[in-house]
């Protein structure tokens, strides 16, 4: 499968802006190969995020072996936060939680997607952290613990982790936010699983596995989103807001 790349990327000293506020920072579209700069003070346009989000539905592509293994590695993997294989829509994210463009996407688009669209879109979360983020990589041993007790946990701790990360960022006190998440009896719990050192080295290969997953598919931003629909998968780098995305989960996700 040939993934034709389309990236919404700014400049990282500020976090992204919402469709229709300002901010100092550049903005580039990538069409083609080809950056095309936004004027200074705006954020790119909506319509034209869903018109490059909603190409790839028309575009016909053939599947590739390396490509195949690709797809079926990335189906496998991952926190699976809402829906299921039989989804219309598959959302596939790389982020890393001290990301402060990986905390707007989940909290201004993703959040509200698995309120509106539930079981009709796949939303499934990759650990990539970033080598530079210190706390980042505890925070995703967290997540991935708090997963092996089911989707319900998984998402509280990311919710609770994205919502403090301007206090741990700083301290690495995670244990506040993840306790604040769970009921003591599940907080207990992931602290038995973090302790154990198997469970530990099988945690710690599965973030390693995320991170190879996300470097062969092209990673190396974050966050960075596929969207899969109808067998075509679409690579979008960036902070598509949860207004664009909606324009085009309201015509696919049916």
């Amino acid at each position: 499968m040939n993934i034709k790349k389309v990236t919404f990327s700014e400049a990282i000293a500020k976090p992204p802006a919402l469709p229709g506020t300002r901010t100092s920072c550049p903005h580039f579209l990538r069409i083609f190969g080809r950056d095309v700069r936004a004027p200074r003070g705006f954020a790119i346009v909506p319509s034209v995020a869903l018109l490059l989000l909603s190409c790839f539905v028309a575009c016909q592509k053939e599947a590739s072996q390396t490509d195949g293994l690709l797809k079926g590695e990335s189906q496998t993997s991952g926190h699976v936060l809402s829906g299921s294989a039989a989804s219309p829509v598959k959302i596939e994210v790389f982020s890393d939680l001290q990301c402060s463009g990986c905390r707007e996407f989940f909290i201004r688009t993703i959040q509200p997607i698995l309120k509106d669209y539930q079981d009709k879109v796949s939303v499934v979360y990759h650990e990539f952290p970033l080598s530079f983020h210190q706390h980042s990589r505890p925070a995703a041993r967290y997540v991935a613990a708090a997963n092996k007790l089911g989707r319900r946990q998984a998402l509280s701790v990311y919710e609770s982790i994205f919502n403090d990360q301007a206090y741990w960022a700083s301290d690495g006190r995670l244990e506040d936010s993840v306790s604040k998440a769970l009921s003591s009896e599940d907080f207990m719990r992931v602290g038995q699983i973090l302790r154990d050192a198997n469970a530990l080295e099988e945690i710690n290969e599965t973030i390693e596995k995320e991170l190879q997953i996300g470097m062969r598919k092209g990673v190396n931003s974050t966050p960075t989103i596929f969207v899969s629909y109808d067998g075509k998968e679409q690579k979008v780098e960036g902070v598509p807001s949860y207004q664009v995305m909606k324009q085009f989960l309201d015509r696919m996700a049916k």
